[in-house]
């Protein structure tokens, strides 16, 4: 108890550190104020056995075994350098904002920026699994980070390590970057067979035909508006001297349907959030217009990614708190 308080209390000190000097970003670039640089444990038993052989040499007066101590440790040194040159002007970048599924593996791109190859990294957030890479080529590359979440919500990913034991695995070398980067977790994606038996009217409240603008079929005439394409011009009523009008077209995207937690089959709420996930995904995948109704959060049907997202999204927040879902941790 006592050493599991201690860490918490170091991880918060540190946490504060890091905030002040290595503050959040979309685009970070490494350098010696957010590397951090220490033996490892073969390190130090490195360095254990040179101090033993540099006092053997001293009690003895052996040259010979002193030169090999300074032989060895112009090799520490030198390991220290290449090790921190190995991370030193690396450029890294992490959208902000990503989106997948509860229960699976979600793949965060990290774009890495470099002048010249780099070697064994390792990428991992807090609590999460890691990701090796033995070589960075020179240039722009993209490196997939696993991230996992059981539950629906946002969620933040929190910090990102990267560290190395190059060259000779005499020194951990790490940084612990912030992006700010908000993992936006859906609905577990699940199969409910059951579904599609039930009657549309137990799950969906299906209204009249519903059109938009946008299609092959003609619409109405109404007054320009500045900017708009000339192709929409009505050009015979303006020869005819009944104005400058505009052409809109339609399209009918049949029956609108509302989807709602009110029909669904009696279950936890958790269950009909993945309900609702599945329809949604469903009715997206056929072309189907559909609307939303969460109570709280009502979004008018329409079709298209954009409205696909937009629905998964509300089911993503559904009585969720906006804040941050998952601890941001650290690693000393």
């Amino acid at each position: 108890m006592l050493v599991n308080n201690l860490r918490a209390f170091i991880n918060a000190r540190f946490n504060v550190f890091l905030k002040k000097r290595m503050p959040a970003a979309s685009q970070q670039e490494l350098s010696n104020r957010n590397i951090f640089i220490l033996p490892s444990k073969f390190g130090l038993a490195y360095l254990f056995t040179l101090l033993i052989v540099f006092m053997l040499g001293t009690n003895y007066q052996n040259n010979l075994i002193l030169l090999i101590s300074y032989l060895f440790t112009s090799l520490f040194l030198t390991g220290m350098l290449y090790s921190f040159f190995n991370l030193t002007r690396l450029s890294f970048g992490l959208s902000q904002q990503v989106r997948g599924f509860a229960g699976k593996h979600i793949n965060i791109p990290l774009t890495i920026t470099t002048n010249k190859p780099r070697y064994d990294l390792h990428f991992s957030f807090s609590n999460q699994s890691s990701c090796h890479k033995t070589i960075i080529e020179q240039g722009e590359s993209i490196v997939e980070l696993p991230f996992y979440c059981a539950r629906r919500g946002l969620h933040n990913t929190g910090r990102l390590k990267i560290s190395s034991q190059y060259a000779l695995g005499l020194f951990t070398c790490w940084t612990n970057l912030d992006f700010n980067c908000v993992v936006t977790t859906y609905p577990a994606k699940k199969i409910f067979n059951n579904l599609a038996h039930v009657n549309s009217s137990e799950h969906e409240e299906i209204e009249g035909s519903n059109i938009v603008e946008g299609g092959d079929d003609f619409g109405e005439l109404r007054e320009y508006k500045t900017g708009e394409s000339n192709a929409q011009i009505a050009w015979k009523q303006l020869a005819r001297g009944q104005g400058l009008l505009t052409k809109t077209t339609e399209q009918t995207l049949g029956s609108t349907i509302w989807l709602s937690l009110d029909g669904l089959p009696s279950a936890p709420i958790e269950t009909k959030l993945e309900m609702l996930c599945f329809l949604v995904l469903e009715h997206h995948n056929h072309g189907t217009a559909f609307g939303l109704n969460l109570g709280t959060v009502k979004i008018e049907p329409s079709v298209g990614n954009h409205h696909n997202q937009l629905c998964l999204t509300a089911l993503a927040k559904y009585k969720q708190n906006t804040q941050d879902t998952t601890d941001r941790g650290v690693y000393v």
